[in-house]
């Protein structure tokens, strides 16, 4: 779910400078199939967490477009939020609650799959603040799933291109963003991409490009897909 994305209608940027440090941290094994996944709204329930949140400050999401901006409202009054406003909790939020956001339906044990049964490497590529990046590692291993995590900024897919320069492995890539699709299709054509978003009620907001991406409705079918990938 999003905020906004200033890149749209724009050139794609390159890897932001406070990237490349958390690149560098990467070593990746040529010898294992690669899978990048997304964190919230595909692995973590962004959403019902968020809601909860909200909930406390006496406000509500209306789920009628995919965005959160202009859709948070005051229960009494009914009135929209301001932008500012809005960004205030999505920073309150994260800074309270990123250590101990819940994992999405079948997420933990789908990964736990593809990790161990199908001898993957996993590396989550969330835009999460970055200054919130050590809470979700701890977030990630207090659940058992030592996962490199990168913080990223802006579109997903310059991040995608420097990760795997040079990997001969199969790559796959999930997110629920679609501009975080159409941008790896354009830097990473090679990889396999994955539409998939968790709460239902947002996942029928969006349509999957087609031509980009494959959509998937659950983490089984996730994992299913992935299986029959990599034995052709």
């Amino acid at each position: 779910m999003s905020t906004t994305n200033p890149e749209i209608g724009a050139k794609i940027l390159p890897v932001h400078e406070d990237v490349i440090p958390q690149l560098n941290e990467l070593s990746l094994n040529t010898s294992k199939p690669l899978l990048i996944s997304d964190a919230d709204e595909v692995i973590l329930d962004f959403l019902g967490s968020f809601e909860k949140y909200l909930l406390t400050f006496n406000l509500k999401i209306d789920l009628s477009t995919y965005s959160l901006l202009g859709n948070i409202f005051d229960i009494n009054s009914n009135e929209p939020v301001s932008k500012e406003e809005v960004t205030l909790h999505i920073e309150g939020f994260f800074k309270k609650h990123t250590k101990d956001i819940s994992f999405s339906i079948g997420a933990y044990e789908n990964l736990k799959k593809i990790e161990n049964e199908l001898n993957f490497q996993i590396i989550i590529l969330t835009n999460i603040p970055v200054s919130r990046r050590q809470d979700r590692i701890h977030c990630f291993r207090k659940n058992n799933l030592e996962y490199p995590i990168i913080a990223n900024i802006r579109s997903k897919g310059p991040t995608i291109r420097k990760i795997i320069s040079g990997f001969k492995n199969k790559v796959f890539f999930i997110d629920d963003m679609i501009f975080n699709l159409e941008s790896a299709n354009t830097e990473t054509p090679e990889v396999k991409l994955i539409h998939y978003v968790s709460d239902k009620r947002l996942a029928k907001l969006l349509k999957t490009p087609k031509k980009i991406a494959t959509r998937a409705e659950s983490w089984d079918e996730i994992y299913r897909y992935i299986k029959n990938e990599v034995a052709k």
